[in-house]
């Protein structure tokens, strides 16, 4: 693997660790302090959420709008200047609790070392809308 693409890869592995290890600082020094994670207009936390802390807040609304949801990273595809997570978002539907299992891509854009873009796109973003309504 070129290096860069290995940097890459290693840069957003390290991100996700520290995320899940609640470790805002690590985050903090990984992520360009205006961190852009552009979710579609079409669903309840769509938009654009710009900084670390809209990072946070945007995590716990997914997170928090379906019960018991996980995402299982499946492969890491890394690029010049990005890298494509692939994954499985599980969970149940708050709404009427329908079980919610789908396949969604995240590009990261890397930008001076640092991540400074994420874009995922649902398999099902109609599916997701209607899981995640209020």
């Amino acid at each position: 693997m070129h290096p860069d693409l290995h940097a890459n890869e290693t840069l957003v592995r390290d991100f996700l660790a520290a995320a899940a290890a609640g470790d805002r600082t690590t985050m903090a020094r990984l992520a360009a302090p205006d961190l852009t994670v552009i979710e579609a207009e079409s669903l309840p936390f769509g938009g654009r959420h710009v900084g670390l802390d809209a990072f946070h807040a945007l995590v716990r609304r997914v997170f928090g709008a379906l019960q018991g949801t996980q995402l299982a990273v499946e492969q890491f595809i890394p690029g010049a200047d990005c890298v494509v997570v692939l994954a499985t978002l599980r969970g149940q539907s708050r709404r009427d609790g329908s079980e919610v299992e789908m396949p969604i891509a995240e590009l990261w854009r890397i930008d001076g070392g640092l991540i400074r873009e994420i874009r995922p796109y649902y398999f099902d973003a109609a599916r997701m809308r209607e899981a995640t309504l209020p």
